[in-house]
């Protein structure tokens, strides 16, 4: 028998009180404790960005929660504050950072 989950809830959302509850249930499911990075894993994207010469990377980093996956070349690395800049002028700093891999 497989669990229906939070689908068993829907039914009462109609309920003014209940609705409050259920929407921070929802978001309370999503978070995402910030996974712990091994001393390799470190090394490994240190090593990509004091070697970087312009190629296309994927970088995944950890903000608000979530994980997110972005493709790009990088605009600049700042190493005296601490963070990458993108082309859009969006910035992730190095504590945020979770891989980076080479795509090309």
């Amino acid at each position: 028998m497989s669990e229906r989950g939070m689908k068993k809830w829907a039914p009462y959302k109609s309920l003014i009180e209940q609705e409050k509850y259920l929407k921070k249930a929802h978001k309370d499911n999503e978070v995402i404790e910030r996974p712990i990075m091994s001393s390799d894993e470190a090394d490994e994207i240190n090593e990509i960005l004091v070697n970087y010469h312009g190629e296309e990377l994927e970088i995944s980093y950890w903000r608000n929660n979530k994980i997110n996956t972005v493709s790009t070349i990088l605009a600049k690395i700042d190493p005296t504050n601490k963070k990458i800049v993108l082309p859009e002028r969006k910035t992730i700093y190095f504590n945020e950072l979770l891989t980076i891999k080479r795509l090309r």
